[in-house]
């Protein structure tokens, strides 16, 4: 188990659990994480996200396994400035000076190089990140877009001393990877961050965000207020929301409350960055974080079996006004087996409505891949109930 707060508990998993339903990539509003490609730089347009160089969900996505959230529509007031983060709270006993958590932090927080030798070469820097190292053994969180399709990895401790790293698992769904440094040349871990208990956070608090900016500036430290727990954006959901200033190259680096716990993982920022690198220098305008809590629960699964077993049933869809409209069943998944039918809605599981915040996925996820749900399904204007058992997806495999 990776350290964490005596008292930590999940708020949720509805980021592991929730999903993006169709369509919801073209959006074109995922600012994810901002993994910087080191040929290209960031995209142009002040005021615009800037998007992560890696996976996202195409449209018709199978089993939904990201959401689509309720307030997508709101990331362009938040580029235009309309920030509504919410006035400081009064610091706690324990809390420590921005200072102090930076220093005790810097140590475990790394930069993560993605090389690339598609040209049959030697390898070469295509992208980078950041990521914290979470134990003695070496392992190393990030997030999982930063390091997909990577040739080779590079991890950069705050000394500038350099380790080849390689991937234990990722999870798409909540977009996390855990790495595994190479301690075989005699190197030990600078540094070590624990995980604190994110459902404490609250709108107000001060946090503290460390991460390697544009990809070359390391364990650049800022601060802010959080402006809103438990937001759902374009792809993501259960989102810490702040504005201590994060770049491109921050995707991957913690999240920090005063105590120098890690409460969330910097994936995502809105407005402010804009033009080349060298003229139109700016950060985000609003940064998002995923909740600790859940990148807690994950990062433990992957370094225990390198994979997040996840349930699944073998369908492209997405929500309709009725339930979660399916377009396409997989030949010879557990839907086919069990009948489902392009143009069926499904309405219910065992009982349970979808609709409003709740998705066909909120409900999926809180079962176990073998376990048997009911269906409730319209077909041609008639309900009925089909039995399904379901499969097991890898979405770290796919």
């Amino acid at each position: 188990m990776i350290p964490s707060h005596p008292e930590a508990s999940g708020r949720s998993d509805r980021s592991v659990r929730a999903a993006v339903l169709t369509g919801a990539a073209a959006l074109g509003l995922l600012v994810g994480g901002g993994a910087l490609a080191l040929d290209d730089g960031p995209s142009s347009g002040l005021g615009r996200p800037w998007t992560a160089q890696a996976t996202t969900p195409a449209a018709g996505d199978r089993d939904c396994p990201w959401r689509k959230g309720e307030q997508s529509a709101t990331l362009l007031g938040f580029a235009a400035g309309q920030t509504n983060q919410a006035s400081p709270v009064a610091r706690a006993a324990d809390d420590l000076p921005v200072a102090d958590v930076a220093e005790r932090a810097n140590p475990a927080v790394v930069t993560v190089t993605t090389l690339d030798d598609a040209f049959g070469g030697e390898a070469s820097p295509v992208g980078a990140g950041s990521g914290f190292i979470v134990d003695a053994e070496g392992h190393v969180v990030t997030n999982s877009h930063v390091v997909a399709n990577a040739a080779e990895l590079t991890v950069t401790f705050l000394d500038g001393t350099r380790v080849p790293a390689s991937v234990v698992g990722r999870d798409e769904v909540q977009d996390i990877a855990v790495l595994q440094l190479d301690l075989s040349g005699g190197d030990e871990v600078p540094g070590i961050l624990a995980f604190g208990d994110s459902t404490a956070v609250r709108a107000g608090e001060r946090v503290v965000a460390i991460g390697s900016s544009l990809g070359e500036l390391t364990n650049t430290v800022s601060d802010g207020t959080v402006g809103a727990v438990d937001r759902d954006l374009a792809v993501y959901s259960g989102l810490l929301q702040h504005d201590a200033e994060i770049y491109p190259g921050n995707s991957g680096g913690p999240l920090l409350n005063l105590r120098g716990e890690v409460v969330g993982v910097n994936v995502a920022g809105v407005g402010g960055f804009g033009g080349d690198r060298t003229a139109q220098i700016a950060p985000a305008r609003i940064g998002f974080a995923l909740d600790g809590n859940d990148v807690r629960e994950v990062v433990d699964e992957l370094i225990a079996n390198g994979v997040v077993r996840r349930p699944y049933l073998g369908i492209v869809g997405g929500a309709g006004p009725d339930g979660h409209e399916v377009v396409e069943v997989e030949a010879g998944d557990p839907a086919a087996e069990a009948g489902l039918e392009a143009g069926d809605v499904i309405t219910a599981i065992d009982g349970e409505e979808i609709g409003g915040r709740t998705t066909l996925a909120d409900l999926l996820y809180e079962r176990e891949p073998g376990e048997t749900v009911t269906l409730s399904v319209e077909r041609d204007g008639a309900e009925r109930e089909i039995e399904v058992t379901l499969g097991e997806r890898n979405e770290a495999t796919e």
